[in-house]
């Protein structure tokens, strides 16, 4: 024997996304890959004195979960944040806020999320003076639940210089009272200083929740994600990865003001390590359902606007455009038929020259999308990047502010009929990286804990349609099918033990799927089967 495996999982049943269960029962690695598979006697033929043996109990073996949309380094923050997304009331959140101004210094930042107006009832957004009563001796900055809008107070207006006389950013809203004064709420790209002026924390301050986070992935099966963040977070991966601790993949997609430094340093994508690789640029188009920003073909059901286009499509085809003679993928957002019309349009006409740069350029939710784009998707060879967990809470938005055009949002079926491939994220820390109540959304489109009828069943996918996703097409989104998606020799050792037989199971245990044991680079990193 030339070697000695590193790790034997046996007496398993290997599931390849696109075939389903193989006639392998067994796997050995060796190093960072698969080495080989096959029946139990075979591989546990190569055991030596240091080989780790794993008795796999008759359960699946499946390919590492890969989180296709995720804002992970926001949902480790979240955790030394405070957490709006708990309080059912305005008046629960600004007693949170109360504590935290008592035991912070004058002078320093009060920083959250999670807050909802819809779940708190406000028939308007929040107004500054809410916070103002708290403190005017911190800066107050609290982010939607969707991202999408920052509610702050008068001190971070006052730092940015934000006052009556300050005019809209393009793609922005700075929203104003009868006066013209700003109200402290600030939508799209009005959102962008307030971003830039929070400071982002040490990885010392860090480490323990980005342990904690990791370890909370491993033990649902997740060992990658798409990360949709900024090159200051992008700082930290790095120094996860210096101090070892880093046991995720990481493909970043850098923000669209990044793309003149990939262009200066000629550099195309995918680039970097097999750890870190910078897999192509996001580009806001529009808004969101919960901040009514989203851009519409027409008018929010009840109003007499159509939302905020975050981009104009000369804009967009301009990014585009030289994207694709860099070599660069596209994450382009878009939430309403609007935005997603126009992206269709502008990757379409780019789709030739992308396919001869082997581009694979993605829509970011795909949310609502007009029943004549479908077909776009397939014909310019766009992913769609979805987050059905989102659905359920969305569901009462759709009916309120869409009507019957939310018929066609989070249509999952049409998309796979337009052509598109699909990947399937949680967009945490909006939702939870939960990807088994993700494949349950999108199974049977409502949430286990939902009594009313399936959203649109028609538009449901099949179990192994959703594990394809979070797998083989997710790995192919980033270039990296070669590698990970699938467990067969020479494939990097990533995969995972379901706690149960998932093809067997009930919709509801299904939901409640955990991992037993979950391998990254052919390292144990989550461990209940010994």
């Amino acid at each position: 024997m030339l070697f000695c495996p590193d790790l034997i999982v046996y007496n398993g049943r290997i599931y390849h996304p696109e075939q389903g269960f193989t006639r392998d029962t067994a796997l050995m690695s060796w190093k960072h890959r698969i080495v080989l598979t096959g029946e139990d006697k075979e591989i546990l033929a190569y055991r030596c004195s240091h080989t780790r043996v794993i008795n796999a109990r008759g359960l699946p073996i499946l390919p590492g979960f890969s989180d296709s949309h995720i804002h992970f380094l926001g949902y480790v923050r979240r955790k030394l944040e405070i957490d709006l997304s708990r309080c059912a009331t305005v008046t629960e959140a600004l007693e949170l806020l109360r504590e935290r101004a008592t035991t912070s210094p004058p002078g320093s930042w009060i920083v959250g999320g999670g807050w909802d107006k819809e779940r708190w009832q406000l028939t308007h957004f929040p107004h500054k003076k809410l916070l103002d009563a708290i403190s005017t001796r911190h800066f107050i900055a609290l982010e939607s639940r969707d991202w999408h809008t920052y509610w702050v107070n008068s001190p971070v207006l006052q730092l940015l210089h934000i006052d009556a006389h300050t005019p809209d950013p393009a793609g922005g809203v700075i929203q104003r009272d009868s006066h013209g004064d700003p109200t402290g709420i600030l939508q799209e790209n009005a959102t962008l200083p307030v971003r830039e002026a929070i400071p982002l924390p040490e990885w010392n301050t860090l480490q323990a929740a980005f342990r904690q986070a990791q370890q909370e992935m491993h033990r649902l099966g997740l060992t990658s994600i798409h990360s949709m963040e900024t090159a200051a977070e992008f700082r930290l991966y790095r120094q996860a990865l210096r101090k070892e601790v880093l046991n995720l993949r990481v493909f970043w997609y850098v923000p669209a003001s990044q793309l003149q430094l990939l262009e200066s340093l000629k550099l195309s994508t995918p680039f970097g390590s097999p750890w870190i690789q910078i897999s192509g640029i996001k580009i806001f188009s529009d808004g969101a359902l919960g901040s009514q920003s989203a851009w519409m073909l027409e008018n929010y059901r009840g109003s007499n606007h159509r939302g905020i286009a975050a981009i104009s499509e000369e804009e967009l085809t301009g990014l585009v455009e030289t994207a694709v003679k860099l070599g660069v993928n596209c994450a382009v957002h878009a939430i309403g038929d609007a935005a997603n019309r126009m992206v269709l349009q502008v990757f379409a006409r780019f789709s030739a020259a992308s396919r001869q740069q082997g581009l694979r350029h993605r829509i970011e939710h795909a949310q609502l999308v007009h029943p004549d784009d479908f077909p776009l998707f397939g014909k310019a060879g766009v992913i769609a990047s979805v987050q059905p967990i989102h659905l359920p809470g969305d569901r009462e938005l759709i009916e309120r502010y869409w009507g019957e055009r939310g018929r066609y949002a989070y249509a999952f079926g049409s998309l796979l009929q337009g052509g598109a491939r699909l990947v399937l994220g949680s967009d945490a820390p909006i939702y939870p990286f939960q990807p088994w109540h993700n494949i349950y959304a999108a199974v049977q489109r409502h949430s286990p804990d939902d009594s009313r009828e399936p959203f649109h069943p028609g538009e449901a996918i099949t179990l192994p349609t959703a594990l394809a996703a979070y797998t083989s097409q997710s790995a192919y989104a980033v270039h990296r099918e070669t590698e990970l998606g699938s467990i067969r020799p020479g494939m990097l050792a990533d995969f995972f033990i379901p706690d149960r037989d998932i093809t067997a199971v009930s919709p509801g245990e299904l939901a409640e799927t955990h991992s037993l044991l979950t391998v990254v680079n052919g390292k144990i990193v989550w461990n209940q089967m010994e």
